[in-house]
C-alpha cells in the first residue's frame, strides 16, 4: 500500500484562515487605489465609485470601455480547505459582447507546485441592468498539496456599461455531506491506498490486456505514486477484494481512473453491503468522488466491472480512508435517523436498467435500490414497463420479447433475454426491488402507465400489447374517427385489467399504487363506449358538441374519479387481507395545473376531497400538457387540508445544470412543495458531483446554502506518469497518432 505524505498535510492545517482585506474598498492606498488591491495581468485598473454603494463610502466599478480591467487581491498561506467566495454586484445596462466576460475569478495556488498545477474557479457574472446581487461561487482545492497563495480577482472587459462590486467574502464552505474529504476533521490526512495488486484474486491481474484479467498500470498524480487496475469493456474481469485493514467509522472515496477517455464505471462494495452500487468518472483522467460512509471493521472493499449489458471501462487508482471523529460519527448517525429529511420520491420504469444492464441476479437487481441507501429519497415508484408490460411470469401481464428473435435495439434483446433468465432462476425483477427498496428504508408504490400500449414501427413487436391487439373496439378514438393508440377507460374491463395488473404487484409486498397519468393522457376520448354513456346521461351526441363543453369533461372526469375508486377498493381489500392496520397509499402523477388535468379528466379537488389519494406528484411536461410552469399554490389550496402531500417533479437527465436544478427545488419549497419527486433518479446516481446534490435535496436549509454558492466540482488529478511515459511533458506521446 501508498501512502499519501504527512508532511504536507500537517502544515496545512497550521495555516491561517482566508480573509480578504479591504472587502468593501473602504480604504484607500497612495494614489488613491484601494488598498490591498492591485491590477491584473493583462488587465488595466479598475476603478471607484461613491454613487449609492451597497455598503460604506465607497465600491469598486468596472467601466464597460472595451479595455479588460480588474482588481485583484492575492491572498497567502490560507488554510487549505473548501471555501465559498461571496460578493454584491450591481450592472447597469451592462454590455459584454461576443467576446466579452465579467467573472468573479479565483486561482488557488500550490506550495512547491506549477502555475500548471493551480486550480481556476470562476463564476460568470450577467450582463444587462440589477440593483444590488449577491454572487458566490465554492472553491474546491486540491487536498494533497497546501494551498499558498488564492488570487481573488473581479474582471471584465464590456462594451458598454458599468459592473459595480462591493463587500467580497470568503467563508468557510457549507459541508455536502462528506462528498469532499476536505469536509472532515481528519481530511487531510487520509490513508491512501495507492496499490491496487494488494487485492485478491491475484490470479485475476495482468501486467498487459487480457481477457478475464484486470490490467495494472504504474502512474503517478499529484503526490500519489502507485499502480491502479484498468479493465475494458470487453475484459469480462472478475471482481476484486482490497483489503482495508481499517477499525472505526470512516469516509470512503475511490480514485476513479480513465486515463485514456475511455470511459470509466466502477461497482464498489463493502463486505457487509448487499449488492455493488456505481460511481463513474465525470471530469479530469482521475477524479475522486465519495463512495460511502461506515464502520469499516471487519469490512473489506470489493470492486467490479457492470458484468453484463451495456459495458464501459472499469479503473481504480487508489482508495482514500478519512476517520471519523466520534463527535463526526454521531453527527452522520443523528443525521440518518432524521426521517423529515426523506421527503423525496425516486422513480424507476422497470425496463431501463434491464435494457442497460442485463442483470441476471439478485445482487445485480439490487444495484437499483441499495443506491438510495442513507439518502433523503423516502419513497420509490416502480413501475413494472408500461401499461400491462411487466418484467416477471404472470397471467394477467406481458413479459415483451419472449416471442421474438430478432430486435430493433440491442437493449431490447438484453431486456428480453435478461427476464427470461431471472423467471427461469424463480427471480421476480419487482419483488426484488420492493424488498430491496424495504432494507433501505423506503416505501415502494408499484406504478402502471395508463397509456402505454403500443410503440411506433419498427418497435411495435417488441412493445405491442396482447390486450391491446385483442380489443381494437375499446381503443381510443378522436372526434373524426381517428383511431389513437390508448385503450379507452370509459370501458370497464379495461380499468379492471389495469386494477388486475396493480393487484397482482401489490401483493408482492408493496407499500402501495401509483398511477401515472403524465405519460400518455387523454385515456378517455369519442370512442363508442363514452359516446354511449355520454348519450345515455346527457340524451345529446357528444360529437355535436364543441370539445370545451364541460359535460363531457365532467363525464371524462367522473370516469377516470371511478377508476381511482376501483384501485382504492382493491387496495383496502388488499389491506385487510394483511391485517397489519396499516392503509396501502394511492399515488397520482398528474400535470402542472388544473386546468391541464380537467381537459383530460384528472379532477384533483374531487379525489382529494374523497380522500382517495395519498400523494399527489405533478409533472410539468407532460405530452398534452399547456403548463409551462408547476401552479402549486393550486394543488397547496387543494391537497392541504387533507393532509395530501405534494411533491412536484424534476427529471434527472434533462437538469443537467445542478445549479438551475437546486435553484428550481428552492423555488418549489418557497412555493410550498412538501418534497421533490427526481423522475428516473437512478440516472446521473452513479455521478460523484450530482448525486452529492441530488440525493440531499430533503436537506431544505442545506439546499438553500448550496443553490447560492453553486455545485461542488469534485478534485481531479493530472497523470504526470503512465506506465513507463511521462504523460504531463511538453509534447504529447499520443501526438505521433
Amino acid at each position: 500500500m501508498m501512502y499519501l505524505p504527512a508532511v504536507l498535510l500537517l502544515s496545512a492545517v497550521a495555516a491561517s484562515p482566508a480573509q480578504i482585506a479591504n472587502p468593501g474598498f473602504e480604504k484607500l492606498a497612495d494614489g488613491g487605489a484601494p488598498a490591498a488591491w492591485t491590477s491584473a495581468h493583462g488587465h488595466q485598473p479598475a476603478a471607484l465609485t461613491t454613487e449609492a454603494p451597497r455598503s460604506g463610502e465607497r465600491a469598486a466599478c468596472l467601466a464597460g470601455d472595451g479595455q479588460p480591467r480588474a482588481w485583484r487581491q492575492t491572498l497567502a498561506q490560507p488554510a487549505t480547505r473548501v471555501y465559498t467566495a461571496s460578493g454584491w454586484f450591481r450592472a447597469r445596462d451592462l454590455s459584454l459582447g461576443e467576446k466579452g466576460y465579467a467573472r468573479f475569478y479565483f486561482h488557488i495556488l500550490y506550495q512547491g507546485r506549477p502555475y500548471s498545477d493551480a486550480t481556476q474557479i470562476y463564476r460568470d457574472l450577467p450582463a444587462g441592468s440589477y440593483d444590488w446581487t449577491r454572487f458566490s461561487v465554492r472553491l474546491v482545492p486540491q487536498a494533497q498539496w497546501p494551498i499558498e497563495q488564492i488570487w481573488v480577482t473581479v474582471a471584465a472587459q464590456a462594451s458598454a456599461g458599468t459592473l459595480d462590486f462591493d463587500d467580497l467574502e470568503l467563508q468557510p464552505a457549507t459541508p455536502l455531506g462528506g462528498a469532499l474529504a476536505m469536509e472532515w476533521t481528519r481530511g487531510l490526512k487520509p490513508r491512501v491506498l495507492a496499490d491496487m495488486t494488494q487485492a485478491t484474486p491475484a490470479a485475476a491481474l495482468s501486467p498487459r490486456l487480457r481477457r478475464g484479467h484486470w490490467k495494472v498500470i504504474e502512474y503517478e498524480a499529484g503526490d500519489i505514486q502507485g499502480k491502479m487496475v484498468w479493465a475494458s469493456e470487453e475484459t469480462g474481469a472478475p471482481p476484486l477484494t482490497l483489503p482495508l485493514n481499517a477499525t472505526g467509522w470512516h469516509a470512503v472515496y475511490l480514485g476513479l481512473a480513465d486515463p485514456a477517455s475511455l470511459g470509466c464505471r466502477v461497482l464498489a462494495r463493502l463486505t457487509r453491503d448487499r449488492a455493488y452500487v456505481p460511481r463513474m468518472r465525470t471530469r479530469g483522467a482521475l477524479e475522486e468522488v465519495l463512495f460511502g460512509v461506515a464502520d469499516l471493521t471487519g469490512q473489506s472493499l470489493h470492486i467490479a466491472q457492470q458484468p453484463d449489458g451495456m459495458r464501459t471501462g472499469c479503473g481504480l487508482a487508489y482508495v482514500k480512508l478519512v476517520p471519523l471523529m466520534p463527535e463526526e460519527v454521531a453527527r452522520v448517525r443523528a443525521d440518518r435517523a432524521k426521517a423529515a429529511h426523506r421527503r423525496l420520491v425516486a422513480t424507476i420504469d422497470g425496463f431501463s436498467y434491464i435494457y442497460s444492464r442485463r442483470p441476471t441476479t439478485e445482487e445485480d437487481l439490487l444495484l437499483e435500490t441499495e443506491t438510495y441507501r442513507d439518502s433523503d429519497f423516502g419513497t420509490l415508484i416502480l413501475q413494472m414497463s408500461g401499461a400491462d408490460m411487466v418484467n416477471y411470469p404472470s397471467p394477467i401481464g406481458e413479459m415483451r420479447g419472449q416471442d421474438l428473435d430478432d430486435f430493433a435495439r440491442r437493449g431490447d434483446r438484453f431486456y428480453a433475454e435478461a427476464i427470461r433468465e431471472l423467471a427461469a432462476k424463480k427471480i421476480n425483477p419487482t419483488k426484488t426491488l420492493i424488498e430491496g427498496a424495504h432494507r433501505v428504508g423506503m416505501q415502494v408504490h408499484v406504478s402502471v402507465r395508463t397509456a402505454a400500449w403500443v410503440h411506433t414501427e419498427p418497435l411495435t413487436d417488441f412493445f405491442g400489447s396482447r390486450f391491446y391487439d385483442q380489443h381494437p373496439e375499446w381503443r381510443c378514438r378522436d372526434r373524426d374517427g381517428t383511431q389513437v393508440a390508448r385503450m379507452s377507460f370509459a370501458v370497464p374491463e379495461v380499468r379492471a385489467h389495469l386494477v388486475s395488473v396493480l393487484k397482482e404487484a401489490v401483493a408482492f409486498g408493496a407499500d402501495g399504487a401509483n398511477i401515472l397519468f403524465a405519460r400518455g393522457v387523454p385515456v378517455i376520448l369519442y370512442e363508442k363506449p363514452f359516446l354511449d354513456l355520454f348519450q345515455q346521461r346527457y340524451q345529446e351526441d357528444a360529437l355535436k358538441l364543441p370539445e370545451t363543453d364541460p359535460r363531457v369533461r365532467e363525464l371524462r372526469a367522473e370516469l377516470l374519479t371511478q377508476f381511482l375508486r376501483e384501485v382504492r377498493q382493491m387496495l383496502d381489500e388488499e389491506a385487510a387481507r394483511r391485517s397489519d392496520g396499516k392503509r396501502l397509499a394511492l399515488s397520482v402523477f398528474c400535470l402542472a395545473n388544473e386546468a391541464d388535468n380537467l381537459e383530460y379528466g384528472l379532477d384533483i379537488r374531487r379525489w382529494a376531497r374523497e380522500k382517495l389519494v395519498d400523494l399527489v406528484l405533478p409533472y410539468l411536461g407532460a405530452g398534452g400538457g399547456k403548463a409551462r410552469a408547476y401552479d402549486l399554490a393550486f394543488f397547496r389550496e387543494v391537497c392541504a387540508p387533507a393532509a395530501i402531500p405534494v411533491k412536484p417533479t424534476l427529471v434527472a437527465w434533462s437538469t443537467p445544470d445542478l445549479d438551475a436544478m437546486m435553484r428550481r427545488a428552492v423555488e418549489y419549497y418557497d412555493a410550498g412543495a412538501d418534497g421533490l419527486t427526481i423522475w428516473d433518479a437512478n440516472s446521473g446516481a452513479d455521478r460523484g458531483d450530482r448525486w452529492a446534490v441530488t440525493s440531499r435535496l430533503g436537506h431544505i436549509e442545506e439546499l438553500r446554502r448550496l443553490a447560492d454558492e453553486g455545485a461542488p466540482a469534485l478534485p481531479a488529478l493530472r497523470f504526470r506518469r503512465l506506465g513507463d511515459l511521462r504523460v504531463d511533458g511538453r509534447y504529447s506521446p499520443n501526438w505521433g497518432f
